[in-house]
């Protein structure tokens, strides 16, 4: 019966599945046409790294096959702009032959010249090399995505994914983990000699080589909470941004999780309006729909984006106190840090000041009411406001 289950996963997109298709096509339809029309961009390299199925029995497509159409879809909608598009080459790898056959199949029939198609049948590994030794040769003007979805987490390691993104710092990557058999295993496998465990032993060691982190004292207190290790690992000291997003597997608080990791907080920007188009409420991930709503379902979702903005409105209200004097950039990095947009600190900034308890002296010929929070600003350290506590 188990084997039958597994067999049908693989041939239909389950709910869990669809919401992580659904956010990796979110996040191309934002960074596709972004790159296509920047000036210095000279390429734009997609990688998925286990493409997978291109086409399951219900319709739904996969990752290799919904990267394909948007970036023909970025053609069709852009094709009028006066200008030379960033051309796109999409690496297609899979160990499992028969996958690579049928998502070429596929898409030899509808490329048209869309973009410049690769496939590999690589093991892992060897396709990451492959991918770090290809970043090697490109310059900082090109620019690369990769989609590491993986069937596990053996051939995942920290320093994998360092290498990558800290080539050049022209790399974004996205990678699928299993939180609820991670979590379920952790404890159970660290002071374990069994080989059949090593994988995971490797794994965990490579996110958190200090042995005095809180993993290894058996203090997980839930698997939100290593989503949020795994997280804070892949900013690599610091040195990066990333972000997660929990998808929520059964209704009975098990996850998947997706991480986000780039060198630039426009990066970061970009994937969290993804967040919060997926999820309005809170922005932190998918959850199962309930299977009897409540009476006040309407309520209590307003009240969760009630809650976050308090959480927001404190955020704020700490750090301005604490610095005395902050400008719009501190608090475009600071919102974006926490994981929230700028309309939701634009929200708030507006009340703070209607109520009185901030006061805003406007710089650079800055304009009243607009707090000016914004990419632009920041990247030329633009200072427009200084904000401070009444």
């Amino acid at each position: 019966m188990k084997s039958r289950k597994k067999n049908d996963a693989q041939k239909v997109i389950l709910p869990h599945s669809q919401a992580k298709l659904d956010f990796y096509k979110d996040y191309l339809k934002r960074y596709i046409p972004i790159l296509r029309l920047a000036k210095f961009t000279t390429s734009i390299n997609i990688f998925d790294v286990f493409c997978g199925t291109g086409i399951y029995e219900n319709g739904a497509k996969g990752s290799p096959i919904l990267a394909f159409e948007a970036i023909k879809k970025s053609s069709d909608n852009i094709s009028g702009f006066n200008t030379q598009l960033t051309p796109i080459n999409l690496f297609i790898n899979d160990l499992e032959v028969n996958k690579i056959e049928q998502v070429k199949e596929y898409l030899q029939n509808e490329t048209k010249n869309v973009c410049k198609l690769e496939f590999q049948n690589k093991d892992a590994v060897e396709f990451l090399s492959y991918i770090n030794q290809k970043i090697k040769t490109q310059t900082s003007k090109d620019r690369n995505l990769i989609l590491i979805d993986p069937y596990g987490y053996k051939n995942i390691k920290k320093e994998y994914i360092e290498q990558l993104i800290s080539n050049k710092r022209n790399t974004e990557i996205i990678l699928f983990l299993p939180i609820s058999q991670i979590y379920r295993f952790t404890c159970k496998v660290l002071n374990n000699e069994d080989n059949n465990v090593k994988a995971l032993q490797e794994f965990i060691e490579s996110f958190f080589p200090d042995k005095t982190h809180p993993i290894y004292k058996n203090r997980l207190t839930g698997e939100k909470v290593l989503i949020e290790y795994i997280r804070e690992a892949l900013t690599i000291e610091g040195n990066f941004f990333s972000t997660s997003y929990f998808i929520q597997r059964d209704n009975k608080n098990h996850f998947y999780a997706l991480f986000f990791i780039t060198p630039s907080i426009y990066g970061l920007e970009k994937i969290l309006e993804v967040k919060w188009s997926l999820n309005e409420e809170h922005g932190e991930g998918f959850e199962q729909p309930k299977q009897m709503l409540s009476l006040f379902a309407d309520q209590e979702r307003e009240s969760v984006k009630q809650e976050q903005y308090r959480k927001l409105e404190q955020i704020l209200i700490n750090y301005i106190s604490a610095n005395r004097i902050v400008t719009n950039n501190q608090i475009y990095e600071l919102t974006l840090r926490n994981m929230y947009l700028k309309k939701h600190a634009n929200q708030i900034l507006s009340n703070f000041q209607k109520d009185g308890k901030i006061d805003i002296k406007l710089q650079n010929n800055a304009r009243k009411g607009y707090f000016y929070l914004g990419y632009d600003y920041f990247k030329k350290n633009t200072i427009k406001i200084l904000i401070s506590i009444i």
